[in-house]
């Protein structure tokens, strides 16, 4: 289904390149993108690189007067400090990405835009793959985000910043996924063999356990996919016996106290 909306991003971080790329990535992005950055090589790069789609603003300013739909990408504190300086539009639709910033608190900055929802958007969105959180009803701004990833709506604020806490993990899932690599190459296979095959096990896997495991089942499902004196019911005895799973825990709790969890 084809979206048509100009789109606006007041800064041009890593996150919303990655948003930028995403839609201009996508057939059904009718539009254009506006953006701004007080770095001027960020905006540049990205209009050379899609000199169709992505339009360089003079000014946050006149990018709020171009865009229906707004990306305020600036860091919360610096957020803080210039969105209520700036004018923003009845009919500008606003998409609130910074973290840790509720609503209650953002909206005001963004009045009198008819519409301020909060999303949590990642990296790979410039691939168009992955989930986007999104809390909030506003029919555009779905339909936007829908074409960078599958959206995952929540009902509460509170439940978008659960699963906000639960994106600090990408890393440490980098680190697992490269101490098995290493381990697969110190027995003598290649990096890129090693890394293909784990990156696409675990995906895999992923999709067959957000398929076919329910509510409360995870431990049956985990003990259905252990054969009996098997190589899985091997790792998941040591894994527990060691207490490899409490260090991931206690990170989500140390990252959860950042949005007040």
């Amino acid at each position: 289904m084809a979206v048509k909306a100009d789109v606006g991003f007041t800064g041009t971080g890593g996150i919303a390149t990655a948003l930028a790329k995403g839609f201009c990535a996508s057939p059904e992005f009718e539009g254009r993108i506006f953006v701004f950055d007080i770095d001027r090589r960020r905006t540049e790069a990205l209009s050379e690189a899609y000199p169709e789609k992505v339009v360089v603003a003079a000014s946050n300013q006149e990018l709020i007067e171009s865009a229906d739909v707004v990306f305020p990408t600036l860091v919360p504190q610096v957020l803080e400090k210039v969105a209520p300086t700036l004018r923003f539009r009845k009919e500008n639709h606003i998409i609130h990405i910074a973290a840790g910033t509720k609503l209650s608190k953002a909206a005001p900055w963004f009045a009198p835009a008819c519409s301020v929802v909060r999303a949590v958007p990642l990296p790979f969105a410039a691939k168009r793959i992955g989930p986007v959180v999104l809390f909030g009803c506003d029919r555009l701004c779905e339909e936007l985000l829908s074409l960078l990833g599958s959206v995952i709506k929540v009902a509460a604020e509170k439940d978008l910043e659960v699963l906000a806490a639960v994106t600090g993990l990408m890393v440490p899932y980098y680190g697992l996924v490269n101490e098995i690599t290493e381990w697969c190459m110190s027995k003598g296979l290649d990096y890129r063999s090693a890394v293909d095959y784990t990156c696409y096990m675990n995906e895999a896997l992923s999709t067959l356990m957000r398929q076919e495991c329910g509510e409360g089942r995870a431990e049956a499902f985990m003990t259905d996919n252990a054969t009996p004196g098997g190589m899985n019911e091997l790792a998941w005895k040591i894994m527990r016996e060691r207490g490899a799973y409490q260090p991931w825990s206690e990170s989500l709790e140390k990252i959860g106290k950042y949005y007040g969890l």
